[in-house]
């Protein structure tokens, strides 16, 4: 009878063990062959993040848009909205505009819901916000519609190592 490993299903015919010997090693594993070492890939340096690091913080202080609503600088770009023309505007700034427009109900809060859309959401228990209900969508920014301003940031932090 031969020698049958009990894990396998077919009794001998695995393909774990289908090349291994009466002494349970692999046939083509001969002392005179050396094992293939691992080498890891190329690893960045802390002198190339340094550099992706300054490359960002430059290009961030370079390129400060000026708030369309409020005039003062937006230092966060990626949080930052647009108007309809496409001007960035800051993220606290498209809230107040529709706080201006729209009626807020008793319980009603304005929320960011994704995708340069908010939302008006109701809250029957103040205390209680993991269950609300949406009474009304706010289309903010155009899906189909690409900013150049977001293509050329998201172009820089997708080149950084």
């Amino acid at each position: 009878m031969r020698n049958r490993d009990r894990h396998s299903k077919h009794r001998g015919n695995n393909w774990k063990n289908s090349s291994r010997n009466e002494n349970g090693t692999y046939a083509n594993n001969s002392s005179s062959q050396q094992k293939k070492h691992f080498v890891p890939p190329k690893a960045v340096t802390a002198e190339q993040i340094r550099h992706d690091e300054e490359a960002i913080r430059a290009f961030k202080s370079e390129n400060r848009p000026l708030c369309a609503h409020c005039g003062q600088p937006i230092t966060d770009m990626a949080s930052a909205l647009a108007l309809q023309n496409g001007n960035p505007i800051h993220f606290d700034c498209a809230l107040e505009i529709l706080d201006g427009q729209e009626k807020l109900g008793e319980g009603e809060k304005i929320s960011y819901i994704v995708q340069g859309r908010f939302g008006v959401v109701y809250f029957p228990n103040a205390h209680d916000v993991k269950h609300f209900v949406i009474r009304k969508i706010i289309e903010w920014e155009d899906k189909e519609h690409r900013l150049p301003w977001r293509d050329e940031m998201s172009e820089l932090y997708s080149h950084v190592k």
